[in-house]
């Protein structure tokens, strides 16, 4: 019996032997779709009206179970998974529905896993969802759903996963649109991004009554410091015990962070960045990290006013044991110094302490994060030298120094960092470069030590290992010199070269190793003292999207062949050189040119209207002698110009039509040319987003067209020295911009400002801001201004100075609050100045001299305590010269000469003032008299008017009701004048339009 026991045992195991060898291969036979099925996923296909990424392709036959996205039960062959999520990395675009999603997903009764996200159905959430009770994952983030979410998915109680996130128009606005999700008993993760929540009080009440729920993900939700008060929190403790991921990015969170955070004991993500948090918890960082050491991911960025003991250094730490890979406080205003126990969170990937105001030196004890990958402490106040532990970071790949106080050179030990892909130390105060800190860097990708103060010399030796390197950036270092022999072959392509304002780089040549960068697309080699006589043509790379020569010494005309060496230029600078000659035509097949600026040459000749393509967004020619029309074509090639210059030339003809659909010009400057003409009235209708036009020494003449006041953007309006004549145009208040109160530098600049801080030009010009620190002409108080592009749009000015303006000045001017500079002079105007001048409370220049304005000068003049140049002279002013509060600091005659009935300091003229030598009491004697005689005379005069109307008015209508006949005569004379007056008003105003339409 034993040994027929054991042959069973054995049959037995090799029975179950090939069982286990057979179980993959009948695994892998799957049961055929189920028809119903297949057509129920047909029809759903077809309520897609566009494919364009060809996903639902595959969507073919009948076996449904082998289409793209589509997953079945591999034994029933029912449909268990839809996966059509939008991958942005593979798709090139989204699909779109006709107008929901279909009901025929109901057919699939064994679905549990939907992911339409990325999609665009412009619809609601259909109700029927609720119905389809297998659901474990429910994925509809960014499919454009609107409207209400219907409370029925708060049927599918076996859901793990929902995600509707970024559906902007999902409504969530009263308490009890949050109800149903108290009934998912099942989920673990809710992702509602994106969704406003403001309203829903109760939100976080609901929330923490999920059992299961482990992530949570409210990013931008309009969440307040309320929705986290614990008398609100129903199962808090719970809730906080068990939240392993948490995302309230994005919120209107203020004040301190909640002390409820501090019992997340199972918590390893939480991101609270983009609030207005100023307090950090109780024992700050230190404490946290500490209490939560499981923690991975902590994000408190961009909470602008968060300050105080962030760090918690006064508790200490004993955190060598804990998780922690992401700390970012980047973007915060927090004072203190980098504690040394840092350097034990030994699990440390990435930290990010730049943009806040942290000082002192940088810890030797960061060199022992042997994990760390990500390390930035760049636009903050740290001092002192680089400690040569760095060097020890061996996966380290990004490395910020930048705008810091750093002092010393740069250690050699950064030969060690063989890891490093970018590496930043501009704009600190390094010295000199040691002689092997880069040699052995043989990953470095990136590497900018620009804007420093350093010394030496480069030769090939510090770049013999950089194969990778493909971003070089060397510049603002005045003191420091390439000594790279020309035939040098780098081990290197290069894509961005940056060696601005480094003077003594390349010894006035063009650097002949370039000719090896067949990789460059961005090249700036701007203020490098270059005195060539041409340039290149050697130099020829097909991939060039940037070119930057400004500020050089470059003679001769443009190269004949520029537009072929260089055919996808997106952005050239030549400006501030010796370029003459006119320009070539080749230049018309730079298609792609976004930015052209060749102002500061000695170029001629007539400017081509095919250069005007319709990518151009900055074109500026000032500062040189072209001549001729500009751009006459009337095609619309300018749609997209954000910034015209044509200053100083010798342009003629009319206001170019092609600008009129410009409607995102915010810059226009014609200065001294010699355009004609009237000013067109559509720069006003169109030219909706201009905030400086300049059309300053022209030609121009008719009336300032009133629709210029409906540019509520305008800044600076200049048409001095023209031939313009008629009235000022009176609504000046719709010059939105100069009424503000307070003007807050680069708080509206909705161009440059916008640009340069947010990044948008980077992308073409590495950190350079377009135009941002170039120097701009501009006329204020009576001479001639450099500004930066940046700072002129801080002014806020008007000067019509030097036309033959007439009428009043209009007492709407005196709402403009944020008015700098106002210059009327040399004019015919009349009149008084608005009595409420002195409300202009930015004023600093005030220029109304050579009209005939008079009156007396406005007393309120005294409360503009900016007011720097008053000049008054040269009208009718009247009366004592006021000395009151500032204006008793202009003590120049020049400011109020040539007024004959002026008198007072400072002018030579003293006023005079009546007799008093008589008693006091003769005085009051003569008064009293004086003022009965007024008295009498006053009563007498009212007596005889009364009188005289009661004589009249019955003379006339007694007459006509005793008369008949009279009465009749008098309707028909008063008939026959009426109609006199009405045919001699028509005729009047026929003869007006005779005379004013043109013959």
């Amino acid at each position: 019996m034993r040994k027929l026991s054991e042959k069973s045992s054995v049959v037995l195991v090799c029975v179950l032997c090939m069982m286990l060898l057979l179980l993959p291969f009948c695994l892998s036979v799957t049961a055929a779709c189920v028809q119903k099925e297949c057509e129920a996923l047909l029809q759903f296909k077809n309520s897609f009206y566009d494919d364009p990424s060809h996903r639902l392709a595959s969507w073919n036959g009948t076996d449904c179970c082998n289409w793209n996205g589509v997953g079945c039960h591999q034994i029933t062959g029912h449909v268990t998974i839809i996966d059509l999520r939008y991958d942005y990395q593979v798709d090139s675009s989204p699909s779109y529905s006709n107008n929901s999603i279909d009901s025929s997903l109901l057919e699939l009764k064994y679905l549990n896993y939907l992911d339409l996200s990325g999609n665009n159905f412009y619809t609601q959430i259909p109700s029927f969802l609720g119905s389809m009770v297998e659901l474990t994952y429910l994925n509809l983030s960014d499919t454009a759903v609107s409207g209400k979410v219907p409370p029925h998915l708060g049927n599918l109680t076996k859901l793990d996963t929902l995600d509707l996130s970024f559906n902007y128009e999902l409504q969530m606005a009263n308490t009890g649109d949050v109800e149903w999700i108290s009934h998912l008993s099942s989920l673990q993760f809710l992702g509602l991004a994106y969704i406003d929540f403001s309203k829903s009080l109760n939100l976080m009440q609901v929330i923490s009554s999920l059992p299961m729920l482990s992530s949570l993900r409210l990013r931008a939700c309009r969440l307040q410091s309320t929705h986290f008060s614990l008398s609100s929190w129903l199962n808090y403790s719970s809730f906080l015990s068990r939240i392993q991921l948490l995302d309230l990015s994005f919120n209107l969170l203020n004040d301190t962070i909640p002390k409820a955070f501090q019992n997340m004991t199972s918590l390893k993500y939480l991101d609270l960045s983009m609030n207005q948090f100023n307090v950090i918890f109780e024992g700050g960082i230190s404490t946290f990290i500490r209490n939560n050491c499981g923690l991975k991911v902590l994000d408190l960025s961009w909470n602008y006013n968060l300050g105080g003991d962030v760090f918690g250094s006064r508790y200490g730490n004993q955190s060598t044991g804990c998780d922690l890979q992401v700390l970012n406080l980047g973007y915060t205003s927090f004072k203190t110094k980098i504690p040394d126990w840092l350097g034990m969170l030994k699990s440390m990937k990435s930290l990010d302490l730049g943009h806040s105001k942290i000082y002192g030196p940088i810890p030797a004890s960061l060199g022992n994060l042997s994990s760390l990958e990500y390390l930035d402490l760049g636009h903050s106040k740290i001092y002192g030298p680089i400690p040569a532990s760095l060097g020890n970071l061996s996966s380290l790949e990004y490395l910020d120094l930048s705008r810091n106080a750093l002092t010393g050179t740069i250690p050699t030990a950064f030969g060690r960092l063989l890891n490093l892909r970018k590496l930043y130390v501009q704009e600190n105060r390094l010295m000199e470069v040691g002689n092997e800190c880069f040699t052995q860097l043989e990953k470095l990708e990136e590497l900018d030590i620009s804007r420093n103060l350093l010394k030496g010399i480069l030769t090939e030796v510090h770049f013999a290992n950089l194969y990778q390197l493909h971003s070089l950036r060397i510049g603002y270092n005045e003191l420091l010199c390439l000594d790279i022999k020309s035939d040098w072959n780098p081990p290197f392509q290069l894509q961005v070269f940056d060696a601005s304002s480094c003077i003594g780089c390349f010894g006035g040549d063009f650097p002949q190793w370039l000719r090896t960068q067949k990789a460059l697309f961005r090249l700036s080699l701007s203020n490098t003292s270059l005195s060539i006589s041409y340039l290149p043509t050697w130099f020829t790379s097909h991939n060039l999207t940037n070119l930057d020569l400004s500020f050089n010494q470059i003679m001769g005309p443009l190269p004949a062949s520029i537009g072929n060496q260089m055919p996808n230029l997106e952005e050239l600078y030549l400006n501030n050189n010796l370029f003459d000659d006119s320009l070539p035509p080749s230049l018309c097949r730079l298609k792609s040119l976004v930015i052209l600026d060749l102002s500061y040459n000695k170029l001629s000749g007539v400017f081509q209207d095919c250069l005007l393509t319709p990518n151009l967004r900055i074109l500026d020619l000032s500062h040189n002698n072209f001549s001729g029309t500009f751009a006459h074509s009337h095609g619309n090639y300018l749609s997209n110009i954000e910034k015209l210059c044509l200053r100083n030339n010798n342009f003629e003809g009319f206001m170019p039509i092609v600008l009129k659909n410009s409607k995102v010009l915010y810059i226009l400057d014609f200065e001294k040319n010699k355009f004609s003409g009237n000013i067109p009235r559509w720069i006003g209708n169109n030219l909706e987003s201009l905030e400086i036009l300049m059309l300053r020494s022209n030609l121009f003449n008719g009336t300032i067209p009133s629709s210029l006041c409906n540019l509520t953007y305008l800044k600076i309006l200049d048409l001095a020295n023209n031939q313009l004549e008629g009235i000022i145009p009176s609504k000046l208040s719709n010059f939105h911009e100069m009424t503000r109160s307070k003007y807050i530098y680069g708080e509206s600049f909705g161009s440059l400002y916008y640009y340069c801080m947010n990044g948008r030009y980077f992308v073409y010009n590495g950190a350079k801001c377009p135009d941002g620190g170039k120097s701009v002409v501009h006329f204020f108080k009576s001479s001639y201004f450099n500004y930066s592009l940046l700072d002129l749009m801080s002014m806020v000015s008007i000067d019509l100075s030097n036309n033959s303006l007439v009428g009043f000045i209009p007492s709407e001017i005196t709402k403009l609050k944020n008015l700098i500079g106002l210059n009327l002079s040399h004019n015919n105007l009349i009149g008084i100045v608005p009595t409420e001048i002195g409300e202009i409370e930015s004023l600093e220049s005030l220029d109304l001299s050579f009209n005939q304005l008079s009156g007396p000068i406005p007393l309120s003049l005294s409360k503009l305590n900016s007011l720097g140049m008053l000049k008054l002279s040269h009208n009718n002013f009247s009366g004592e010269i006021p000395r009151e509060g500032h204006l008793s600091t202009f003590n120049e005659a020049s400011s109020f000469d040539e007024n004959p009935n002026l008198c007072g300091d400072p002018l030579p003229m003293k006023c005079v003032k009546e007799n008093s030598s008589e008693s006091p009491s003769k005085s009051i004697d003569n008064y009293l008299d004086q003022d009965q005689e007024d008295k009498w005379e006053g009563w007498l005069l009212y007596i005889m008017i009364i009188l005289g109307y009661i004589v009249g008015f019955w003379g006339v209508v007694g007459s006509l009701i005793w008369k008949k006949s009279w009465r009749y005569g008098y309707y028909k004379f008063v008939d026959e004048a009426t109609y006199k007056v009405h045919l001699t008003i028509w005729r009047s105003i026929q003869l007006l339009k005779a005379i004013c339409t043109p013959q």
